[in-house]
């Protein structure tokens, strides 16, 4: 009688097969996982830069005079907190950013100060927002702004 070979894969050989794709699994997933991440934080960037410039425009529409730090400009009923006002009408606000987690922005009223001197007739604006969510996801975003009074 003839005996007939089987053929077919070793146990070895599965095992290698098995190892290969673990691993290329393991890689793509990873991958994944960063784009998830990437992705969020970038809503997160987007959504902080919106409200960022939601704030710029209203203090450019407003003019000179409105970028004064004074309870009747920044009302609390519109979600404003003055956080420190001084006499000249600087100083800083506090609002909230319900479309981040944690969303907290700052506006920043000063006089411009260019080392020689302080321009009277020259706002410096600054505008930041942060928020958590861990390292990957967590952040700020910083604008600044001149505004000039024009006779």
């Amino acid at each position: 009688m003839k005996t007939r070979r089987v053929r077919g894969f070793t146990l070895i050989e599965m095992m290698v097969v098995v190892f290969i794709l673990a691993v290329g699994l393991t890689s793509v997933s990873a991958l994944f996982i960063a784009g998830l991440v990437s992705g969020r934080k970038a809503e997160r960037i987007n959504a902080a830069t919106n409200a960022v410039q939601q704030q710029l425009e209203r203090l450019r529409s407003a003019g000179f005079s409105g970028c004064s730090v004074d309870p009747d400009i920044f009302q609390s009923a519109d979600g404003y907190s003055i956080v420190q006002q001084n006499d000249d009408g600087t100083g800083r606000v506090g609002f909230g950013v319900p479309e981040l987690p944690n969303g907290q922005g700052t506006i920043d009223i000063a006089f411009y100060d260019a080392g020689s001197g302080t321009y009277p007739n020259l706002k410096d604006i600054t505008i930041s927002v942060a928020w958590t969510g861990g390292k990957p996801t967590g952040g700020t975003t910083v604008f600044q702004t001149l505004i000039a009074n024009r006779p």
